[in-house]
């Protein structure tokens, strides 16, 4: 099968050679750490775990302009900014961990339906920033007739733009004082999604379009079933249907946090899947899929906080999962969001060969990591804060700037 074909039958519950290769990946202070266990600084990841292709369409889904950044003031190791977005935050002047920071907000854009009216003017689907200047030229490169990869495209969800706007708290008691404002928000950033797709996705069956829309807390939805359907539904209804009618082939949605509530919504309105599942978020896609059978895909699922330890913690996680969820179909198995600095690069590779042996039907006792020791040298140091400081104080240059 071609990697297209089989990431389609993948998410479709279809019959499949091997499900799809996308295992998630790691972020900056990940690979840092990696270096120091011997992961050469240049290595192509995806490449050497032997990952199915995927390319990106660039589309810029943001705001364009975007707000000018501007450092307010710094306070010892803080930085107090306006952010691309408009919003007023503080945030470490060097994380120690780059990739997986926390953030704290102070104000955000939109405090007024007057505000509102002016952030809509930085979404123009024509605006001059949306696409690049070749990309016709990049989307004749893209011809599905002799296309390889899976083409993947990202977009805003309601929840996730106009949480940006507002603010998460701001949003969630909106939705209770002022509903209409909010679906009026919510139906303006479907409907700017729409148009900013219409005349540039047509024709290139898109394989992996992704809506960011990170609305779960730890243990439940953000906000109510209830007020989803009310407030979202109409605008994702839009949505689903001009992704149809525009021969986008699997819609999938990006939501952290636990998502119980929300899995039989997105199944009403029409997604096809769902990542990542996360298992620190009491998530448990076992009971999902014999709850839900075929009605949703589910990509990554396997704990990150499990990849930590040894060998034998790696194999419980994945065998405790895989095998199951790959005979009912519908599953892509990955790092249950971004791969964390503190699990070791040898854990993340092995992970990666189970997975293959299960889903090749291979003996999985047989499984190592023999076929990475040419790219793997000597351990120098294993992860830890500690490491993770003097990495970041040996980027940094006399002037404070990081290198």
């Amino acid at each position: 099968m071609t990697p297209r074909e089989r990431y389609y039958n993948t998410i479709h519950f279809l019959p499949v050679d091997r499900f799809t290769y996308k295992f998630g990946g790691p972020r900056q202070s990940t690979l840092d750490a990696w270096e120091y266990q011997g992961l050469a600084r240049d290595s192509n990841w995806q490449e050497l775990v032997g990952a199915d292709p995927f390319t990106s369409l660039p589309i810029n889904p943001g705001p364009d302009p975007e707000f000018q950044e501007k450092t307010l003031r710094i306070e010892g190791d803080k930085r107090i900014w306006i952010d691309n977005l408009g919003a007023t935050r503080i945030d470490e002047v060097h994380p120690t961990t780059p990739g997986f920071v926390t953030r704290r907000w102070l104000r955000f854009p939109v405090e007024t339906r007057a505000d509102f009216e002016s952030m809509k003017k930085r979404f123009v689907p024509d605006s001059p920033g949306r696409v690049p200047a070749d990309f016709t030229e990049q989307c004749r490169r893209l011809d599905p007739a002799t296309r390889q990869a899976n083409l993947s495209l990202t977009i805003r969800g309601p929840f996730w733009m106009v949480r940006d706007w507002v603010g998460f708290e701001n949003l969630c008691t909106l939705c209770a004082d002022d509903p209409d404002w909010v679906r009026e928000m919510f139906d303006f950033t479907c409907d700017f999604a729409i148009a900013n797709m219409r005349g540039r996705i047509e024709g290139l069956e898109i394989d992996h379009l992704f809506v960011n829309e990170d609305m779960a807390y730890k243990h439940a939805s953000m906000i109510s079933p209830e007020m989803v359907r009310r407030l979202m539904f109409r605008g994702y209804r839009r949505l689903l249907d001009f992704l149809r009618s525009a021969g986008v082939r699997n819609v999938i949605m990006d939501c952290d946090g636990h998502i119980g509530q929300l899995m039989p919504l997105w199944i009403e309105t029409g997604f096809h899947g769902t990542w990542p599942v996360e298992i620190a978020a009491l998530n448990d896609p076992l009971h999902y899929r014999r709850e839900y059978g075929t009605d949703i895909a589910m990509l990554g699922t396997i704990d990150k906080r499990a990849l930590r330890f040894g060998f034998e913690e790696v194999k419980a996680e994945v065998l405790g999962k895989v095998p199951f969820l790959m005979e009912k179909g519908g599953y892509v198995p990955g790092v249950d969001h971004g791969t964390p600095p503190d699990v070791p690069v040898r854990n993340y590779f092995y992970m990666v060969e189970l997975i293959k042996a299960v889903a090749e039907g291979r003996e999985v006792d047989r499984v190592n990591i023999d076929r990475y020791q040419d790219v793997l040298g000597p351990i120098r140091e294993n992860w830890s804060m500690d490491l993770a400081r003097r990495i970041l104080r040996e980027s940094i240059d006399e002037d404070g700037h990081e290198t």
